[in-house]
């Protein structure tokens, strides 16, 4: 046997002594013979894994240096940046200066879990070239995360089962599907959902779907940027890339630099309906007339001035037949409300033309109706309207009728009187000669001078839409006036 041999048994040897006298109760781990005996069996285990004591938890060459933002900005409590000395550096205004690569910001939390201090540490990597309040914003979320970790497990380390999940299924696309899971938790709307999972598997999945999160490049996210663009995409379809991609990506310790990939500029104002009121009226009879049953049903609602979503997923639960009214229910309002409306003997014709009893009333998707309005105005020859125009079309029809502009702003369901002035009234003079019409007018009826074109305004419209459509009946000649006087409308 050689002598390296007999060393290393020896040691073993000494060690089972060392815990034989400990057990039994003759040796207390503060006797000076058995601290001897666990220096020699610690020395004979560095020299046989040939490794130096003195180099045993040497210091790594970075160090964490606490981050300071704006004088009052508190947000970066409990960050630090993992910084060389040599690399520590500060803005004129006092703030922390990130190094020219890409760096660590170290978090660390302390929270009380069942009356004991609990701390917990983690490191995020940040992208070269992102700015320090950046990275601390992009930091908050996860921070919060981990204080809400101790509070709960009072620890932060994840179990095996996750490890487990991650090596198999780590890519982008299982990672969107558990983002996905997590909104639908969150109540997020149907309609949100449907269109991040559409605009994910037509330009994000078909290019980077198989890669890990970490493996994500501003470079990839640029070319499919690039090849959205070069498909004549809108600039909104374009943007809603990024609105899926950076908090997914960041859900997952993922952080890009977005001001290195070129995004085109969204469009903010609304669109304006501005077509004469005989196009109008075409408009009104191709909807009201369209032969499709559902279709019909959901333009009958939509006419009405309800947004798509909202007709698509009423159902016959949300109908009060005994008052008359139907509510939609604020998770599929824009403005997170239950709004009630009324019902007009039109919608009631088209929902008890359905097929349906219970849950959705109208069974068909936000995707076919669009073909089906296309459809519909292609027939009279009107290319350049989309789907929500028909909204659009009812508010500035009803106000250009006279109607008020809040109770245009009701009908909308919008929370302020403001959001319908700044997207369907008119500015300037043409608003300054309606108020001028309107004062004039009412000094007439005072001085009970009788307009005769005023009170026979109803009667030539229906005369004058009667020349233009002989073949229309006299229920969507009715339909049309209302319209167009605002009285359906109110």
């Amino acid at each position: 046997m050689g002598t390296s041999e007999d060393k290393r048994l020896d040691t073993v040897q000494t060690g089972f002594n060392v815990i034989d006298a400990l057990t039994d109760g003759s040796a207390k781990a503060n006797d000076a013979s058995v601290k001897e005996a666990i220096v020699a069996i610690k020395e004979q285990n560095y020299k046989q894994r040939k490794i130096v004591p003195s180099k045993i938890n040497s210091n790594s060459k970075t160090k964490p240096y606490k981050i300071k933002l704006a004088a009052g900005d508190k947000r970066s409590q409990g960050m630090y940046l993992l910084l060389e000395p040599k690399e520590v550096k500060y803005t004129s205004k006092g703030i922390t200066a990130p190094p020219n690569r890409t760096y660590q910001i170290q978090v660390a939390v302390e929270v009380m879990y069942n009356n004991k201090r609990c701390r917990g540490k983690r490191t995020f990597n940040i992208p070269k070239g992102t700015s320090i309040t950046k990275a601390v914003e992009s930091i908050i979320p996860k921070k919060s995360n981990m204080i809400e970790a101790l509070k709960t497990k009072g620890t932060l380390k994840i179990e095996k089962i996750t490890k487990v999940e991650s090596k198999p299924d780590g890519d982008l696309d299982y990672c969107f599907e558990k983002y996905i899971n997590k909104l639908k938790a969150q109540g997020r709307k149907p309609n949100t959902l449907r269109v991040y999972g559409l605009n994910y598997r037509n330009y994000i999945s078909i290019a980077i779907g198989s890669k890990k999160p970490s493996e994500v490049t501003e470079d990839d996210v640029q070319a499919i940027i690039t090849d959205a663009k070069n498909a004549a995409k809108a600039n909104n379809t374009i943007a809603g890339i990024k609105r899926i991609l950076k908090p997914l990506l960041e859900q997952n310790d993922r952080v890009l630099n977005w001001k290195k990939i070129g995004m085109p500029k969204v469009e903010t104002g609304n669109r304006k309906y501005n077509k004469p009121v005989e196009v109008t009226a075409k408009i009104v009879e191709a909807l009201i007339n369209y032969q499709h049953k559902k279709a019909n049903g959901v333009f009958r609602f939509l006419l009405t001035g309800r947004r798509v979503n909202e007709v698509l997923y009423l159902e016959h639960e949300q109908i009060n037949y005994e008052k008359g009214t139907y509510t939609i229910l604020s998770k599929y309002a824009k403005t997170n409300r239950n709004f009630t409306f009324k019902l007009t003997p039109a919608l009631i014709t088209a929902i008890k033309a359905q097929d349906t009893k219970s849950g959705r009333i109208f069974r068909i998707e936000s995707r076919q109706m669009l073909e089906h309005f296309k459809n519909a105005m292609r027939s009279i020859g009107i290319y350049d309207m989309v789907l929500h125009d028909i909204r659009s079309m009812v508010a500035q029809t009803a106000l250009d009728a006279g109607a008020d502009i809040y109770e245009v702003s009701k009908m909308l369901s919008h929370q302020k009187v403001s959001t319908t002035e700044a997207s369907y009234a008119e500015g300037g003079a043409n608003q300054a000669i309606k108020a001028q019409q309107k004062f004039e007018q009412t000094l007439l009826i005072q001085d009970d001078i009788i307009d005769l074109d005023v009170l026979e305004q109803t009667k030539a419209n229906t005369t004058r839409l009667k020349e233009m459509y002989p073949k229309a009946s006299n229920e969507v000649i009715a339909y049309a006036i209302d319209v167009l006087e605002g009285r359906k409308l109110k």
